[in-house]
């Protein structure tokens, strides 16, 4: 949906609470000094069909369309429309109000008045913007601005967690999920290891696994760890094991953070960045990426049909190209950890954006 281009005029902080609303997919709309109204979100039109905002337009004529509406279809209308009008009018005065809605649909809504007399209304439906999670259905608002903010820091928090290829999750002391980055969510859908019961809780394939995960769990979330992390091994696929740290979430009681160390390299993914941001060729990407999933050169050259003698040859070469600090002089155990970081740090950012 394209947003409507956005009046040269208008004071700037409604010029950035125009592009939020677009991002939000949700109603705004500006009014200036003299109540008349200057932009009206794509969303606001959507919500509000019956409205005709190509015409010139007050904010008075606004709420009064919309009651009518409200009366013609049956909803409750005020029983003195000017009583009420007057008391709109006089909430309006005030820096900044907060309510809800739930016509047309369910929405949490702010209104905002600047100092030079000009307002903006924000109207947000909780679940089409994503802002579900911080609200509750039986309050009727709290700090709707606060939680877009809160909402956008949790998305920056998560964009810098998909990097990572190891699995990341904050669970509640039951061990229900409320965060989990790229990689574990990947880890999930596979069932490497790990998968999410009927009630929503991180478990692990086997019921011994998942009873050490929620010990240290319930202890972490009660900040009673012994340390500030606890460590111990699940069992994944094929007689491999992952690495998971368990630590406290925060500053905060009630939250445990879960790392999972994947038990192996993506071959393929990790061979794409050598190949194409360190300049290996395809065989020698292949094999660093083998080397660095733990094979000794040797076994990676059998595993790949490669003699010996040209595997080593290929590892000369490779050492060569990345030669980056003293990673030369510490040969195969040198290109094996350098390889291995490289995979931690890129490897799940494939998987962001695709279903």
């Amino acid at each position: 949906m394209m947003m409507p281009p956005i009046p040269w005029d208008i004071p700037g902080p409604f010029a950035d609470m125009a592009v939020m609303a677009s991002r939000l997919r949700a109603s705004l709309v500006i009014i200036d000094p003299n109540d008349n109204v200057v932009y009206a979100s794509q969303d606001k039109k959507r919500l509000y069909p019956f409205i005709d905002f190509s015409a010139p337009l007050t904010f008075e004529a606004m709420l009064r369309s919309s009651w009518k509406h409200g009366a013609d279809n049956g909803i409750i209308s005020p029983p003195d429309f000017e009583a009420q009008l007057a008391d709109a009018q006089n909430a309006r005065r005030s820096p900044r109000l907060e309510f809800t809605r739930r016509f047309p649909t369910e929405l949490i809504c702010a209104h905002i008045r600047l100092d030079n007399g000009w307002n903006a209304q924000l109207r947000v439906e909780p679940d089409r913007a994503g802002l579900r999670q911080y609200f509750s259905r039986d309050i009727p608002t709290f700090g709707l601005l606060e939680a877009i903010r809160q909402r956008e820091t949790a998305e920056q928090c998560a964009a810098a967690l998909d990097c990572l290829a190891f699995g990341i999750a904050v669970l509640g002391p039951d061990r229900r999920i409320k965060h989990k980055n790229t990689a574990m969510a990947d880890l999930i859908s596979r069932s490497d290891g790990l998968l999410v019961d009927e009630h929503g809780r991180l478990s692990a394939l086997h019921d011994d696994d998942t009873a050490e995960l929620s010990r240290l769990v319930a202890l972490a979330s009660l900040g009673r760890l012994l340390a500030p992390t606890a460590a111990t091994s699940i069992r994944a696929a094929a007689g491999r094991s992952h690495i998971v740290s368990v630590s406290r979430g925060g500053d905060s009681l009630g939250s445990a953070v879960v790392l999972v160390a994947p038990a192996s390299l993506d071959v393929a993914a990790v061979s794409d960045v050598l190949h194409r941001d360190f300049k290996l060729t395809p065989a020698e990407a292949e094999l660093a990426a083998m080397i660095g999933n733990g094979f000794t050169n040797d076994d990676a050259a059998k595993e790949l049909g490669k003699a010996p003698g040209t595997g080593r040859e290929q590892v000369k070469s490779i050492l060569k190209k990345l030669d980056v600090g003293a990673l030369a002089n510490r040969g195969q155990t040198g290109l094996a950890r350098w390889v291995a970081v490289l995979g931690a740090i890129t490897g799940a950012a494939r998987f962001r954006g695709k279903s």
